[in-house]
């Protein structure tokens, strides 16, 4: 699980263990990557910051069906703020983005909250990390909203979204805040029993691949969802891309209200946001 090595107080995390799978947090096989590191608690999401990237190193959410119906009528209010509860040395500053040519990319996107409270936090830079222009504006973009339009298609999913750093020599904003080498978000469908985990480099080529709970574990040491099965790990769930390439395969999972009325919502909105 995470390691705490801060004097931030990690009291108050349990109630945000109903965002993880079975209640389960990420698994680390190098403790030296969670070093420093602080769990926190959100209205809406959970996190794992690290005092030494003063970044997050994942986010985690439960989405339902019925929270992002709620979000809808929440309109964005951008409010990047920096966060109180950690200590002045760990903390990323608005002032490590300005002229970074990077954006502040949400771990956790503010479009899932339900709430005004649940935005707000969202605009932390405790859920904030520089994000390449292209990746967060494009490719980001179109996996969040994908991301949930299958939740209002399987009624729930369980998502973690992290960053990694990968390589010798890790660039840093004015020499504080690291960028991280990739993105990921790790699916969970419980209705289905199947996973998926969307792995993208942070950069402007617009690269993504979709690879298994597995597969993220090799490549990064990282276990992201440790309570789910053998088989869920290893398989991976063919996640689309954007919302257009998404195709009805819920006839046999009950309790599926109206499907197709949110999935004309949901590509009214992405014909919107690709074309106006």
């Amino acid at each position: 699980m995470f390691f705490i090595s801060t004097g931030a107080s990690a009291s108050g995390f349990q109630s945000c263990l109903n965002q993880f799978y079975a209640g389960s947090t990420p698994d680390y096989l190098n403790e030296k990557v969670t070093r420093n590191s602080v769990p926190l608690c959100f209205q809406g999401f959970a996190t794992l910051y690290s005092g030494v990237s003063r970044t997050p190193i994942w986010s985690a959410e439960h989405l339902t069906r019925q929270r992002l119906i709620d979000a809808e009528a929440v309109g964005r209010e951008d409010n990047f703020h920096e966060e109180s509860r950690l200590p002045e040395s760990m903390r990323a500053k608005l002032s490590d983005y300005r002229s970074s040519g990077y954006d502040r990319g949400h771990l956790a996107p503010s479009a899932d909250m339900a709430s005004r409270a649940q935005q707000y936090d969202s605009f932390s830079l405790a859920n904030i990390a520089p994000q390449s222009p292209q990746n967060n504006r494009y490719v980001w973009r179109n996996i969040e909203t994908v991301t949930r339009y299958l939740t209002k298609q399987y009624g729930e999913t369980y998502v973690i979204t992290g960053v990694t750093f990968s390589g010798k020599k890790i660039s840093q904003l004015h020499q504080r805040v690291l960028i991280p080498t990739h993105f990921f978000k790790a699916v969970y469908i419980p209705a289905t029993g199947e996973a998926g985990v969307y792995y993208a480099p942070n950069d402007e080529t617009g690269r993504i691949e979709v690879i298994s709970i597995d597969e993220l574990a090799l490549r990064t040491g990282i276990d992201v969802m440790p309570a789910l099965s053998p088989i869920a790990k290893a398989q991976v769930k063919e996640l689309p891309l954007q919302v257009s390439d998404i195709r009805d395969d819920t006839q046999d999972i009950p309790e599926q209200n109206e499907w197709w009325l949110q999935l004309i919502i949901e590509l009214v909105k992405w014909i919107v946001n690709e074309f106006f």
